[in-house]
């Protein structure tokens, strides 16, 4: 095997840092506010979590000394509480951080147990994100406790010093007032020279500071007590986060934080020959401005792979478009300062894109600040705006057919630009599926064959797939899905086809389904659904809501399923509809010539439904699981009818006809005997 020489140089830095930056040991900074708190309060005990509560929670930040002091306090309640408290573990930026312990200990009623030792902590690399395939060179220092009891109380504090000299020295923040567990208390505090201005911005809370102001700091201060746990409903959006904050930034607006990024991004004004040749050859290839494009962002996509160093500055500095290409590969920030770098030397118009993944609209009530966006993509302008991600591979078809993520929202960096922009992409893509069951006989086995063609992100995610999971494997993964339906089902094989004009992938899926009818009351039945769009619409476990539940957006699905039948069968056709505020969904029966086609589709309308929407989503849930499916039903071999739970078709009115005609006959021979 040949050895990675980007992770030998991250290995080489890491050794070094390791060698520099050990943890150092002095008393709490004399600008850190010294609290003193009750230990014996037990009103939340019961409500713990995981063995242990949390007593104290501190936070303290002087903007002047760019420092970050932390003090916390743990009691350990049962045996649990130790084994997830056995060590104190502090992590810090060895690139421009400096980590100091200011105290461990243990403090068992009366006895305090000192358990700082500079010689038994640890400093080790850990790499937290390396399965997403980051690095960014952050060390964790740690040490084991020892001698550690239920009821002991761990209490220690550090200091963190250095900020992130990518800011030039800006200050932004995030306190978070609230989390999943109970804490009995909460502090914190910052401080910042007189001659500089900080804006609060308050969410979910109504918590003010208590603010001192002396001759040369102003100092902002939260006291908070016997803070109550927040429990969050199942499936929330990505956007949504049900817990309180405090929003700090130094930053006026939000042009500010573009006027910093264009200097990261600005396009150099010389590259390097081998690049230069790149370009060339994609002018002398492809003639229209959509093609080179086209052609750009492939190459960017699937030759240039994703990897990210992101040590110091370089978390949100992009490394130069020269030394991405060369050693082809680069994190998000890196591969579009790449590709917006190849689209200007070709004349188009094309600007990096600031994105928040996770928090999308959320950021519209955020305070500006560089540390709001987790990701980078680009914006191209043609005869209109479109919008790639260059960290998403084997897009394939027109430009008009690549697939870009719901971000919503993001701040395009450009000379224009004051203002977050929303981003109204629609995504060109959907799933259509046909699932055709061949019965031999009834009842019998019957032959399976499922068809699936995926266009835009859909076909993304597919083709991902193909590229990276055996065929075994992948077999596998579809046999289990439809085994929630059909328990005696035998995988036969798997084909797909990849069409790279339209950007269509195919998957074929062959299986044989045996016992396909079940008895149930002297009756063989066979039952029949929207698979696929079944398993893309579930119900809330939390029903009465009281937060956003999220719904698969953006989302379309068409569905045919198609049983061939060795006889002739009495059925009928009928037609569902079902709209509310979060998706619509439509479904059409019908029987021709031993044939019964049920044809189904399914679209989001948004990413989420609102706690007062909840109720009819939750009706038209219900509705789709009654009337939606459809079953096939051989009476020994004499009566023949369908049904699909609401409405009676086919030889179903009839067998409902002759109930009644007998009921009517039995009624006028009773009232005759009764005369």
């Amino acid at each position: 095997m040949k050895p990675h020489y980007s992770v030998i140089a991250l290995l080489f830095f890491s050794l070094s840092a390791l060698a520099q930056k050990r943890p150092l040991l002095s008393k709490a900074p004399d600008w850190v506010t010294v609290n003193q708190f009750d230990y014996a309060n037990t009103k939340f005990d019961s409500e713990a979590e995981d063995g242990y509560i949390d007593l104290v929670y501190e936070e303290q930040v002087s903007v002047e000394q760019e420092s970050f002091y932390c003090r916390r306090a743990i009691k350990i309640l049962t045996e649990a509480g130790i084994q997830n408290n056995s060590d104190v573990s502090v992590d810090f930026d060895p690139s421009y951080q400096q980590l100091i312990f200011h105290s461990i200990k243990i403090i068992r009623g009366n006895t305090t147990l000192n358990q700082l030792n500079l010689s038994k902590i640890k400093t080790i690399q850990r790499e937290k994100e390396l399965d997403k395939y980051l690095y960014d060179g952050s060390l964790s220092s740690v040490l084991f406790l020892e001698d550690l009891r239920k009821g002991d109380i761990i209490e220690y504090s550090y200091t963190i010093k250095g900020f992130n000299p990518i800011f030039k020295g800006k200050f932004a923040f995030v306190i978070k007032t609230n989390f999943s567990v109970p804490i009995y208390n909460m502090y914190y505090k910052v401080l910042i020279p007189r001659n500089r201005m900080l804006s609060l911005k308050n969410n979910k809370t109504d918590i003010k500071p208590d603010i001192k102001d002396n001759a040369r700091e102003i100092s902002y201060e939260w006291k908070l007590n016997n803070v109550h746990a927040l429990h969050q409903q199942d499936h929330l959006p990505d956007w949504y986060d049900p817990y309180s904050s405090i929003m700090i930034s130094e930053y006026k607006s939000w042009k500010e934080v573009n006027d910093w990024a264009m200097e990261l991004f600005a396009i150099p004004s010389n590259i390097s020959s081998a690049l230069q040749k790149e370009i060339i050859e994609i002018k002398s290839k492809y003639t229209s401005p959509e093609e080179q494009t086209l052609q750009a962002l492939r190459f960017v996509q699937d030759d240039i792979h994703y990897m990210g160093i992101e040590i110091g500055a370089n978390s949100h500095k992009p490394n130069p478009p020269d030394k991405v290409f060369s050693q082809r590969f680069g994190d998000c920030k890196d591969k579009s300062y790449l590709l917006c770098t190849i689209l200007q030397k070709l004349g188009i118009d094309c600007s990096p894109v600031l994105i928040n993944t996770d928090s999308k609209k959320a950021m519209l009530d955020w305070l500006p600040s560089p540390k709001a966006f987790n990701h980078v993509t680009v914006r191209v302008k043609l005869k209109d705006y479109h919008w790639f991600d260059p960290t998403i591979s084997y897009q394939r078809g027109g430009i008009n057919d690549i697939s870009y993520p719901d971000y919503q929202y993001g701040l395009v960096i450009a000379s224009n630009t004051d203002n977050l922009t929303q981003i109204n992409t629609k995504e060109p893509g959907m799933v259509n599926v046909k699932e055709v069951f061949d019965i031999e006989k009834v009842p019998g086995n019957a032959r399976f064959i499922v068809t699936t063609n995926y266009s835009g992100s859909f076909a993304d995610d597919t083709r991902n797939d193909f590229n990276t999971t055996s065929r075994y494997e992948l077999l596998k993964n579809y046999k289990n899905y439809y085994l929630d339906y059909y328990q005696d089902l035998i995988a036969d094989s798997l084909a797909y086809e990849d069409n790279e004009k339209t950007g269509v992938f195919t998957t074929i899926e062959y299986y044989t389904i045996r016992n396909l009818w079940e008895s149930k009351k002297g009756a063989k039945k066979a039952s029949f659904s929207s698979y696929v769009i079944d398993g893309v619409i579930k119900k809330p476990k939390e029903t009465q809501r009281t937060m956003p539940y999220a719904l698969p957006y953006p989302a379309h699905y068409k569905e045919e399923v198609e049983i061939n039948l060795p006889e002739d069968w009495n059925g009928e056709g009928s037609a569902k509809k079902l709209k509310n505020e979060g998706f619509e969904m439509a479904a059409n029966f019908s029987y021709h010539d031993r044939k019964f086609l049920l044809q189904y589709e399914y679209e989001s309308l948004k990413d989420n439904i609102s706690p007062d929407e909840a109720e009819e989503f939750l009706k038209d849930l219900n509705e789709r699981d009654k009337d939606f499916s459809y079953e096939l039903t051989k009476d020994d071999g004499s009566i023949v009818k369908t049904s699909n739970e609401s409405t009676p078709t086919g030889n179903n009115v009839y067998v409902v006809a002759q109930v009644l005609v007998l009921l009517f006959i039995l009624g006028l021979v009773w009232w005759r005997q009764r005369r």
